[in-house]
Parts: C-alpha cells; sequence; structure tokens
C-alpha cells in the first residue's frame, strides 16, 4: 500500500477512534492532564457529530471556526446571569488549545497533513488570549508551606522547654500553629474559620463545629450555607496539641481565639464588673482570667489572621517573599496551594472537592495555567523531531 493511499486510508477513520489511539499513545500524561484532555476533546467530537463531521478528515477549518464561535457564544453566556452554561475567555481558551493539541499529534502520525484549528481563518472567532496578570496570584508553594510550618512547629515546641512559658505565651503559639496547619492543609477560605466583620453570621469556628476523629469541621460556606471541610491528618495534630492545652470551658469557644488584652478586658468587665476586673488583672494577664471565669472571647478577624501570618512569614523568612516590601503568605494564598497540589498529584475532582467549587468550571479556570503549562510540554513532544 503506497503512502498517498495509507493518509486517505488515514482520513477515513472515525474521530473517536483517533481519539482512543491518542490517548493511548499518551500513556505518560499526568493523570489530571489526561482526565481533562479527554474531556474537553469528547465534548469536542460531539460538536462535531452534531454537525455531520464524523472522521478525522471531515474536519476542516471550517469546523474549527465554527467551534471558536460556539465558545464565543458561550463567553457570552457567561456574562450573562440568566444563561447556563457559560464560559471565560480563559476557559474558552484552554479548550481550543486542548482540540488544537489533540489535531497537532493527528498531523504527526499521519491521519491529517495540517491542523486546521492552526488556520487564521478558523481562530478569527476566539477573543485575544487573557493577559499573564490573571496567574499572578498567590499560591503557598511546598517549600514555602514547609518553611512555615516548621517555624510554628519550632516556635511551639520551644515554649515547653524548662522553664515553660507562661500560659499566655504557649496558648498563642499553638494557637498559631493550629491556624498556619489549618490554612495550609484544608483548603478553608480565611472567612470561613475566623471572624469577618462584615457579615455578621462568620462569627468563626467554634469547637462544637469540630470533630476532630472525623477529620471534619462544619462551617458557613460561600453559598451561606453551612458545610463540611475536610481535617487532613496534618491539620487534627496541631488542633489536638492546640485543644489539650487549651481546655476551653465550653465547645461554644472559639478554635482561634483573639488574645488581644484590650478586647478581652472589655469582655472581663462586661461579665464581672469593672472592680472585680481591675481586682483580678493586678495579679493575672487577662487570658487565664478569661479562661478561669468563662469570658468567652471573639474569634480572630480576618483582618488579625492576615497579620499574624505577616508576622509569621518574616519570621520564618519564608523563600519566595519580598518581606522587605511587606510580602506574606495569605489566607487565601493557603487555599490556592492546597487546590494547585491536588490538582497536580490527584486529580481535577479532588481539588474541586477539597475546595468545595460547586461548579468544576470554577477550579479549571484557576489552575488553567497547569493545563497550559501541561500542554506546552505535550506541544512540545510533537514538534520533537524538528
Amino acid at each position: 500500500m503506497d503512502s498517498s493511499n495509507s493518509g486517505a486510508i488515514h482520513q477515513e477513520t472515525p474521530l473517536e477512534d483517533v481519539l482512543s489511539a491518542c490517548l493511548e499513545n499518551k500513556g505518560t500524561l499526568s493523570p489530571n492532564y489526561r482526565q481533562n484532555f479527554e474531556r474537553v476533546v469528547t465534548d469536542w467530537i460531539g460538536f462535531c457529530e452534531r454537525r455531520d463531521v464524523e472522521t478525522i478528515g471531515a474536519v476542516t477549518d471550517r469546523t474549527m471556526a465554527g467551534y471558536a464561535s460556539h465558545l464565543a457564544r458561550r463567553i457570552e453566556a457567561g456574562k450573562s446571569n440568566d444563561v447556563d452554561g457559560g464560559i471565560t475567555e480563559t476557559t474558552a481558551w484552554t479548550y481550543y488549545d486542548y482540540v488544537s493539541a489533540f489535531l497537532s499529534w493527528a498531523v504527526k502520525w499521519g491521519y491529517i497533513a495540517d491542523n486546521p484549528a492552526e488556520k487564521a481563518q478558523a481562530r478569527d472567532s476566539m477573543p485575544d488570549r487573557p493577559s499573564s496578570g490573571e496567574y499572578d496570584r498567590q499560591f503557598w508553594q511546598p517549600e514555602q508551606r514547609q518553611t512555615i510550618l516548621e517555624y510554628v512547629r519550632r516556635r511551639a515546641a520551644s515554649a515547653y522547654r524548662d522553664p515553660i512559658a507562661p500560659k499566655p505565651i504557649l496558648h498563642k503559639r499553638l494557637r498559631d500553629r493550629a491556624l498556619v496547619a489549618t490554612i495550609a492543609f484544608s483548603g478553608v477560605r480565611g472567612g470561613e474559620v475566623l471572624k469577618d466583620p462584615a457579615d455578621s453570621r462568620r462569627t468563626g469556628l467554634q469547637w462544637d463545629d469540630v470533630d476532630l476523629e472525623e477529620g471534619v469541621c462544619w462551617i458557613l460556606g460561600k453559598n451561606q450555607n453551612r458545610e463540611p471541610a475536610q481535617l487532613p491528618g496534618q491539620v487534627v495534630g496541631p488542633l489536638e496539641r492546640w485543644r489539650d492545652a487549651y481546655d476551653p470551658p465550653r465547645d461554644e469557644w472559639p478554635v482561634f481565639p483573639s488574645m488581644h488584652v484590650p478586647t478581652l478586658s472589655r469582655r472581663i468587665r462586661a461579665a464581672l464588673g469593672a472592680a472585680e476586673r481591675d481586682r483580678l488583672v493586678a495579679q493575672r494577664h487577662h487570658w487565664e482570667i478569661a479562661l478561669e471565669y468563662d469570658v468567652t472571647p471573639p474569634t480572630i478577624t480576618t483582618e488579625g489572621g492576615r497579620s499574624v501570618l505577616k508576622r509569621l512569614s518574616k519570621e520564618a523568612d519564608v523563600p519566595g517573599l519580598a518581606l522587605e516590601d511587606g510580602e506574606y503568605l495569605t489566607l487565601h494564598g493557603g487555599r490556592r496551594g492546597v487546590g494547585e497540589l491536588l490538582y497536580r498529584e490527584v486529580s481535577h475532582e479532588q481539588a474541586q472537592r477539597t475546595l468545595r467549587h460547586a461548579d468544576p468550571q470554577t477550579t479549571s479556570e484557576m489552575y488553567s495555567h497547569i493545563e497550559t503549562s501541561e500542554l506546552a510540554e505535550d506541544n512540545t513532544a510533537v514538534f520533537e523531531n524538528e
């Protein structure tokens, strides 16, 4: 059989069969990239089949122009509150690039002569690519996470050395360690476990919201409904250590209490009276009085949590931050870092469930930089012989 006949036969291959061959050939792809690649290209094949384009050779620049227009309409839908199925420009380009990578593979393996997705007329309906600024948001990187976690661990351990630190200092260090671990590993938003002054419902996580045995805490989610959030072992350990030392009078006490002296002073006065407060604080620290007399402190505010992380980032000398300019590990950067690691190492679904995104598209958009990077690796392999 000559090569021209072979090419003609290849062009008659059904799109589903080409995709199966492509996936089999790409056995070294990361599981997450492979899963997303297969999902998007399968959806594109459905788009083609609804237009009677069923074989690889039947895909033309006109087909891809139609697909680009389809994505453009979904972008417009994404700008409306009344239409479902909308996407952003970033997601549209991610989808188009997946299909283009698939067609480039088909060119490499002789199914088609050129890639119709790369034709200028096919791309005319696509929007301009989003600027790279979209990806400048902070994600806690593994080295940063390890640095601050090791610092707060050593800081808490040092409070137990003889002589043991006073209770307020010991408790503050254990609380800070538990807070950092929670932000570093659970994927919660700061406003879900800390007090948000702008939202009266967000008063902070309490111990009766936490089940350490099951590794779960119940929080007020972004959707304003109570929902469970996972607490892996890396969080449970520091929380248990903190609770054992803290020994709150009641389960309604906050997991991350404020130890701000003026705030505690006002609460003690309201509960015990000014004279009794003055008598007690002459002998002991406000925090010890609050514990003994069951004067419930407020939860640290989100702004207070940011201040804690800013101080600890500087003390720990966290790498990769412009510390001299005030840069620090942010609350939401911890959440993004959790999702990024799960997205890379486990799956899109695991990241989505952990971050509690209602729409898988939200997860895809947040970590589209990972898909773009893996696309670059994939396309590098396509052109490896040039």
